[in-house]
């Protein structure tokens, strides 16, 4: 089982690193500011919630291209007022829950309730209104003129804002998302699974063997992996 661990650098140390086997191993000078993606802009813990935690709707390609994750397709209409996306439905919480467009719904809802404090917020003062059509469809609306996008259109917000929980976290008001026991034990539904944490010291993920191994989990080449960020609507 592949560990990934990030550990506080407490001190500048010269003995050869210990070798572990299956695991990797990410010194920070501090702890990670929050592991809610809706609360931090901590540089490493942006990566750890979008790459190791969390998932999000789109991901950029080496081209700076987005490229679907766990939207599998979107497409703009209305004049390039509305933006549909079509999630996978195979993509699970580590507590079993499938993840569906009422997750994307309620964490595209957080970041934009001033009362959460997204540091993102205005990134999305543009959308009006944010629905799911069905458990793997969501719509959002956004305010201005007709302008014709492309599908390559896409704003950034959505590679970056990592999809939550909702089942775990819509009873807690948004303004007091900081205190979430959430935040202190994670659930997630990306690649690694959470595993521990000690305060200043270290967060601890394991491989989460569920993982879609198209989207990089067991068994995926990385030509697998590549070839499948192409789906269209």
């Amino acid at each position: 089982m592949t560990l990934l661990v990030v550990e506080v650098l407490m001190c500048a140390c010269g003995d050869a690193a210990v070798r572990r086997g299956a695991t990797v191993l990410f010194a920070s000078g501090a702890d990670l500011q929050s592991i809610n993606p809706l609360l931090t802009i901590h540089p490493l813990a942006r990566q750890v919630q979008r790459y190791v935690l969390l998932t999000t709707l789109a991901r950029y390609d080496s081209l700076l291209v987005p490229r679907p994750y766990l939207a599998r397709s979107w497409r703009w209409s209305d004049g390039g007022r509305a933006l549909t996306f079509r999630l996978r439905m195979d993509v699970r919480w580590d507590d079993g829950m499938a993840t569906t467009a009422r997750d994307v719904v309620w964490t595209l809802e957080a970041a934009r309730d001033p009362a959460t404090g997204y540091p993102r917020f205005t990134d999305l003062e543009s959308v009006t209104s944010v629905a799911a059509l069905d458990d793997s469809t969501v719509e959002l609306r956004f305010t201005g003129a007709p302008v014709s996008r492309s599908r390559d259109d896409l704003p950034d917000v959505f590679t970056d804002l990592a999809i939550l929980p909702a089942h775990l976290l819509d009873s807690v008001p948004h303004a007091r998302l900081r205190n979430a026991s959430w935040n202190v034990r994670p659930v997630g539904n990306g690649p690694f699974r959470f595993v521990a944490h000690e305060p200043n010291r270290r967060w601890v993920f394991a491989r989460s063997a569920d993982f879609p191994p198209d989207m990089g989990g067991p068994r995926t080449s990385i030509a697998s992996s590549s070839s499948s960020s192409t789906s269209r609507w």
